[in-house]
């Protein structure tokens, strides 16, 4: 202990993890954001806490835009979280809170490659307190893995080609292991890493025994076991998905579907400055946390920029500016530095931003923002290379341009992580506030919490446990499912309902509507066959009572509810087997 004391590098890194790690885990479980794919996760590992293993599935989640389902690591991850911390939904991605924490020691003892000690605890501050990483490390969702295994997996790459490392192979088989994790939680990642570590591999000409490769291979193959397993089952419906997505006839393969996704074609040279415009305005944000940059768009022959092009203009120039710097400080550092291993540093970095950039230009319209989960670590390497770079000329002129500009990123990070909490403190119990600024990593409308949904529920449980009679509702898409999650586990018979078509006799009916929304639009959907008893607003969101009219009633009671732990698949849509079904078949 005294060691570390004295030891002023270890202990303000220590430091600077324990305040991330605060960062990541205040409030945790009541501000969590918990909507759609969610309560569907927490599902899976529920039935799994609850009958046992074999509920596990074989396969993930569906990646967005297609048919196509990646690996269920995640699920089998959260289900081990779950074991220790509780059956809830907390609990269950309490893993990936933990994971995103150690990340940061990660993401230090990565750059520290290349970096001096004073530049790497700068550039680790920032990333301790970067409201991008936060808020992704904040809840559960298979793409909020992905920044903690590619540091890991990077990080391995470099020490497969570490010179005279006795042990390359074993980082090799590293390397593999986080890389199936990395494929498991994001389509482009099972393109883009593979393809990044064998440029680098043909790059650096590592030696390393050929029994490590096959064991590389063999590891990788037996994470992967599940997915396998379930291709068999199904005469390979999902290696015929993989294939429809990298051609193209499936869509993107994890498109956002958001609103300035494009619905007419552009050209290459379009998709190219669109991407440019794409890393400008992440950078940006995962460096500062300012959420307004942006750079014209080309449109043909001409150059467009609308409103928040011309409020962001001047920080999106200056993100342009930092990265366009960077690459030449690039080129400048590997030409004078003569250390192999920092070489192998800078060369990784290269083949890592350049293929990323390669792979998304195509899917540029369609790009979102956790997609950049893959190449943040490449912001703060962008950022660092430029007092690197000064330092070489005037090692007092880098010192100050590197605590000046690092200072400016953790303190503007900062605003922005405090003034994200005030948001959430305020979800459950102010109706007036609104989002200030266009949310562009979550693209929530307001903010809605965990713990809000809850009260949310509890109150309309207690009429359900008064009366005796189920619970209906409906709700706004994106909250529908986790309602609908929560309730269940309150041991409350519920279902959705959407139209005025059966409306029964015995059941307690409600809306839940965002408070700030068009309530009289889904109002008078239901006008006809339910009228308001009751009012309640909880912050962001409002719940109302209602009571069926005797004349839209069509039958007494609901007789049965979905109760069927095997899941049921429409037509056309690839089976997903649990583990229990395959050895109930006996594979």
């Amino acid at each position: 202990m005294k060691k570390i004391f004295h030891n002023r590098v270890l202990l303000t890194v220590l430091c600077i993890v324990a305040f991330g790690a605060f960062l990541r885990a205040y409030n945790f479980a009541d501000w969590m954001h918990y909507q759609l794919d969610q309560s569907r996760d927490f599902r899976v590992v529920h039935a799994a806490l609850e009958y046992g293993p074999g509920e596990l599935p074989l396969q993930g989640p569906r990646a967005a835009g297609s048919f196509l389902r990646l690996g269920p690591l995640l699920y089998y991850l959260e289900y081990g979280s779950a074991l220790v911390f509780g059956d809830t939904p907390a609990g269950s991605v309490a893993i990936v809170l933990i994971l995103n924490i150690l990340a940061i020691p990660l993401f230090y003892i990565f750059i520290r490659r290349f970096f001096d000690h004073g530049s790497s605890i700068g550039l680790t501050g920032i990333f301790a307190v970067s409201i991008f990483l936060i808020t992704y490390s904040r809840f559960g969702w298979n793409p909020n893995l992905i920044l903690p295994f590619t540091l890991l997996f990077a990080y391995a790459l470099l020490c497969t080609s570490e010179y005279h490392n006795a042990h390359a192979g074993r980082w090799l088989v590293v390397a593999s292991v986080a890389l199936a994790f990395i494929t498991n939680m994001h389509f482009v990642a099972f393109v883009t890493m593979p393809l990044i570590a064998v440029i680098y591999f043909i790059w650096v000409r590592p030696w390393i025994a050929v029994r490590y490769w096959f064991l590389a291979v063999a590891v990788f193959l037996l994470l992967n076991t599940p997915l396998i397993v379930n291709d068999i089952k199904t005469g390979g419906e999902n290696l015929v998905a993989f294939i429809d997505v990298v051609l193209d006839r499936g869509g993107s393969g994890d498109v956002e579907g958001e609103e300035e996704q494009s619905k007419t074609p552009h050209t290459m040279i379009d998709k190219t400055v669109y991407n440019i415009g794409k890393h400008t305005q992440f950078y940006w944000m995962i460096l500062t946390g300012d959420q307004m940059a942006a750079i014209p768009e080309l449109d043909g022959n001409d150059l467009q920029c609308n409103y928040d092009c011309r409020h962001g203009l001047v920080r999106g120039v200056i993100s342009f500016m930092i990265i366009f710097c960077a690459f030449g400080c690039w080129f400048f550092l590997y030409r004078v530095e003569e250390d192999r291993e920092r070489r192998d540093f800078l060369r990784l970095v290269l083949v890592w931003s350049i293929v990323l950039f390669l792979v998304y230009t195509p899917l540029a319209y369609d790009l979102a923002p956790r997609f950049f989960l893959l190449n943040a670590p490449l912001a703060f390497v962008i950022l660092g290379l430029l007092p690197k770079a000064m330092a070489a000329e005037s090692k007092r002129a880098g010192k100050i341009f590197a605590i000046m500009i690092f200072t400016a990123c953790v303190v503007s990070n900062l605003y922005f992580v405090i003034h994200y909490y005030n948001e959430l403190s305020r979800a459950a119990s102010d109706a007036s506030l609104v989002i200030e600024h266009h949310d562009r990593i979550l693209k929530e409308k307001v903010r809605v919490t965990y713990e809000q949904m809850q009260m949310i529920t509890l109150w309309m449980a207690s009429f359900a446990q008064t009366n005796q009679m189920p619970i209906f509702f409906d709700a706004q898409l994106e909250y529908k499912r986790a309602f609908s999650e929560i309730l269940s586990r309150q041991n409350v018979l519920q279902d959705g309902f959407s139209s005025c078509n059966t409306i029964y006799a015995q059941g307690n009916y409600f809306l839940i509507i965002r408070t700030q929304s068009d309530q009289n639009d889904m109002l008078s959907k239901f006008s006809s066959c339910l009228e308001i008893v009751e009012k309640k607003v909880f912050g962001t969101l409002t719940v109302y009572r209602m009571e069926q009219k005797q004349t839209a009633i069509t039958d007494q009671n609901k007789i049965k509810f979905d109760d069927d732990r095997d899941p049921v698949f429409a037509d056309g849509v690839q089976k997903r087997y649990l583990w229990r079904q395959i050895f109930e078949e006996k594979l």
